[in-house]
């Protein structure tokens, strides 16, 4: 008689238990990263009654006999599945889309997170805004901008990146098109820049009438000017003028007359100064640099037959600024010869100065990109994530925090996106994957599981009570 009330005494005592967890659930329905848990019973030790029989020749085989004494609690799962993300429109919120947990650290120890509510505080590390834990990821190469992800993570911390050394230029690469209508010159004496003639009308002598060229002047026709801005070591800039326009290497009224681009280089807006034919073994020290015999082919791309004209080595003194010479290259070979309009220009450059970070940006691969005021951008960091063969074993500690327990399995550590790890969500976080409908179904099967295990006690007690009333 008694093994119905304790077995009744176990149900109430494991319904309650699945109660307790229900609760915990529904407390965190809008817990950021939270996972439900989930209760499953088990019946317990059996008393036996009777044991089995073989079947004889006789007769056949009886079955065993055995009163259950009650239940108990098998597990508690923690049920690791993905929710979707809500938007927040804080930046360094995040939300893993797919697999993964974000790696955070306390001193040395480490812990784990769906929870991306995420900040930098005053000296720039990256943390968690409930705890101040450090966020783990990989820093970026502070010359290079590079991220090595195979190397052990580290808490992201960019205070030695909010601002950036200035750049010397050392490359430049022209792009577009030099009109081949363009008219040309005829130049007798190629030491001097004013000694530039066209043919005047109706002449029909190289020799005679022609009247005098300047590139300097503002003649769409004649001269294509542009300038780009160059920087020295310690970041002072310097404009670099450029000016392309054609020359006849025959006189234009001969036959099989035939012309060549030249570029002029300076530092003057009008191109003053003695001008040096450019020689690529010596160091430019006139204050204008003549590249002649600029080809194009039929195809109307640059002949590049004269490495000389691929591969323009310009050196500019600084030493009035007490800073490095500026050694560049100029790349032509984007350069491109059709019946169009003139669009030449220098299109990149890759010096800059000093810059301050004004703001950043996070992307799906979880690189924290940095812009600068001076025009820069760069890669900052990388956050980490790590992920477990069994990520149901991990061990709960609280503030949505989880560490590696004995059947975890040992982190994994990888990049967003990579190693089957998921993407970054910035600006949004995951929500609670607790479905509040399930939630109260399972409430309402567990409070009449509980009703019934107490109804079981009460009708025992009844029963023992009439067995009691026997003596009467």
């Amino acid at each position: 008689m008694m093994r119905s009330m304790y077995a009744g005494v176990a149900g109430l005592r494991n319904h309650q238990t699945r109660m307790d967890v229900i609760g915990n659930n529904m407390a965190n329905v809008n817990t950021a990263g939270y996972k439900k848990g989930r209760v499953v019973f088990k019946d317990t030790l059996y008393q036996s009654i009777r044991g089995a029989s073989n079947p004889t020749g006789a007769r056949g085989g009886t079955n065993p006999m055995a009163v259950g004494l009650g239940m108990s609690v098998a597990s508690i799962d923690q049920i690791h599945t993905p929710s979707p993300a809500t938007v927040t429109n804080k930046l360094t919120d995040m939300a893993i889309d797919g697999n993964g947990y974000f790696m955070v650290s306390n001193g040395g120890e480490q812990f784990f997170t769906r929870a991306g509510t995420f900040d930098f505080d005053k000296v720039g590390n990256l943390v968690m805004t409930s705890n101040g834990f450090y966020v783990q990821g990989w820093m970026a190469d502070a010359n290079t901008g590079n991220i090595d992800t195979t190397t052990a993570s580290q808490k992201i911390d960019i205070s030695g990146y909010k601002t950036v050394k200035p750049n010397a230029t050392t490359q430049m690469r022209f792009s577009g098109n030099l009109n081949s209508n363009l008219d040309a010159g005829w130049e007798n004496d190629e030491s001097k820049i004013n000694i530039i003639t066209v043919p005047a009308a109706g002449s029909g002598s190289a020799a005679e009438g022609y009247t005098a060229f300047d590139p300097a002047a503002s003649t769409p026709n004649n001269a294509i000017v542009m300038s780009k801005d160059i920087y020295d070591s310690l970041g002072n800039k310097e404009t670099m003028y450029y000016r392309f326009y054609k020359v006849w290497t025959t006189a234009p009224d001969q036959t099989g007359a035939s012309y060549e681009w030249y570029c002029d280089v300076s530092l003057d807006p009008q191109f003053n100064g003695t001008i040096q034919p450019y020689n690529p073994a010596g160091t430019p020290a006139t204050d204008v640099v003549r590249v002649n015999g600029i080809h194009f082919n039929s195809d109307g791309s640059l002949n590049t037959t004269d490495p000389n004209i691929s591969e323009l080595n310009l050196t500019v003194d600084r030493t009035l600024y007490e800073a490095d010479n500026i050694v560049l290259n100029v790349d032509f070979t984007k350069l491109t010869q059709y019946d169009s309009k003139s669009t030449a220009w220098a299109e990149f450059q890759d010096g800059y100065t000093m810059g301050n970070l004004t703001s950043y940006s996070i992307g799906s691969d979880g690189s924290i990109f940095g812009v600068y005021d001076n025009g820069e951008s760069r890669n900052l960091a990388r956050v980490a994530l790590a992920n477990f063969e069994n990520p149901s074993g991990l061990l709960q500690v609280g503030s949505s925090l989880y560490r590696v327990s004995n059947n975890s399995g040992d982190a994994r550590v990888g990049a967003p996106g990579e190693q089957g790890m998921g993407a970054i969500l910035p600006g949004s976080l995951e929500m609670s994957n607790v479905d509040l409908s399930e939630e109260f179904t399972d409430m309402i099967v567990t409070q009449r599981g509980f009703q019934a295990n107490s109804r079981l006690i009460t009708t025992s007690d009844e029963m023992l009570q009439e067995l009691v009333n026997l003596k009467r």
